[in-house]
């Protein structure tokens, strides 16, 4: 358009608009070609602001509108620019008026702007329900972190409960042992010794059948304070205490053996007596006093391994056997025929974790069965410990 609004050059889409032919508008007054446009309804906000708009690209330069036919649901985009470097005397065209249907594009924005809020308004629900899951995970998460704490609490109080448990048990056994030792034992000593010293004294007995009577007497007694001195060293072995627990395992052996002559026990104790904690050497013999006891019992074996050993993995104990074996996937329980009694088995259980050890079984029926107990290398004897042991 020229200086005065008037139209000089318009391109085909007039035509394709059908709002007129290109060779018709030349020097048409641009507002009333806008009307042309507007259907000949009443002017819109920009033919009515023309004169407004006129002065605006005069000092502005650029002036856009976006303008909506509600007759007609058209939307145009209304953008008038003049030429930065226009010369009055040479140049024809002032200004340049571009006017774009925006009608389609305005529907997708308007769609994808629709589609953006629905999407939003989803997120906003599954954002709250995630919010809602995730608040549930972190009070279960709570509970299950506070029973954890509650079952560990629980799990530390019963093996307090067994050490103290098992250390009074053996302070008993230790108790009664010295009495039948101390008590029993030396009663029964001092007995034998004064019937054997009336022996001697009266050779000569008038009546044999009396004589035979004090010598059988005699051997009563012996048989007594031997038998003594087996439950007291079943009870609680002095040398336990004296000696320590590879001499007590070694002694355990041979005793077992001329018990139970047909079966052969090989002790390997790859292992030095100072690197067993004092809390572990009672717990390590019952141990094997236990399940060589059911190995007896119940396993028909004729050949026992015994293994204590210490490797960089911490201490191991191992208890096996050629018996008959059972299924170790059942239970038993202590009156049944089974092979094991439970309670043999929950109380070696119990004593190798009353010391933070690790207890496990395993046994196939006809193929023997093997009682390992381990302990880590934090429950081993440290340096200072042994250089003071």
């Amino acid at each position: 358009m020229d200086h005065d609004a008037r139209i000089t050059r318009v391109n085909r889409t007039i035509e394709t608009w059908g709002i007129g032919k290109v060779n018709e508008v030349d020097g048409l007054y641009v507002p009333d070609f806008l009307k042309c446009l507007n259907d000949n309804f009443a002017d819109d906000a920009w033919t009515s602001d023309w004169h407004y708009i006129w002065r605006q690209i005069k000092t502005k330069g650029l002036v856009e509108r976006k303008i909506e036919k509600e007759h007609s649901g058209k939307i145009y985009h209304y953008s008038l620019r003049k030429i930065t470097d226009y010369d009055a005397n040479k140049d024809q065209c002032y200004a340049v008026l571009i006017i774009d249907d925006i009608t389609a594009r305005q529907s997708v924005e308007k769609s994808l702007k629709d589609h953006a809020l629905a999407l939003e308004k989803e997120v906003n629900v599954r954002t709250r329900e995630l919010q809602h899951a995730n608040s549930q995970l972190e009070h279960e998460l709570h509970a299950k972190k506070a029973a954890n704490i509650e079952l560990k609490e629980s799990q530390d109080c019963r093996l307090a409960l067994l050490r103290d448990l098992f250390t009074a048990q053996e302070k008993e056994r230790k108790r009664i042992a010295c009495e039948l030792h101390d008590s029993i034992g030396q009663s029964l000593g001092a007995a034998k010794f004064k019937i054997e010293e009336l022996l001697l004294e009266k050779r000569n007995f008038t009546d044999d059948d009396e004589y035979n009577q004090f010598n059988i007497l005699v051997e009563t007694i012996k048989t007594a304070v031997n038998e003594v001195r087996h439950i007291a060293m079943d009870l609680r072995p002095a040398m336990l205490d004296d000696l320590g627990t590879l001499p007590t395992l070694k002694w355990f052996c041979r005793e077992y053996h001329n018990t139970y002559t047909g079966i052969t026990v090989e002790p390997l104790l790859n292992i030095d007596e100072s690197d067993i904690s004092e809390d572990k050497k009672v717990v390590i013999f019952r141990i094997v006093q236990e399940a060589m006891n059911n190995i007896a019992k119940h396993a028909n074996a004729t050949n026992i391994a015994l293994e204590l050993s210490k490797s960089s993995c911490g201490i191991t104990l191992s208890i096996s056997d050629n018996g008959c074996g059972f299924d170790s996937k059942l239970k038993f329980g202590c009156n049944s025929n089974q092979p094991i009694c439970s309670f043999g088995l929950s109380s070696m259980r119990e004593r190798a974790e009353s010391t933070s050890g690790k207890f496990a079984i395993e046994s196939t029926s006809g193929s023997g069965t093997s009682v390992t107990v381990s302990w880590g290398n934090k429950d081993a004897l440290s340096l200072d410990e042994k250089m003071t042991a």
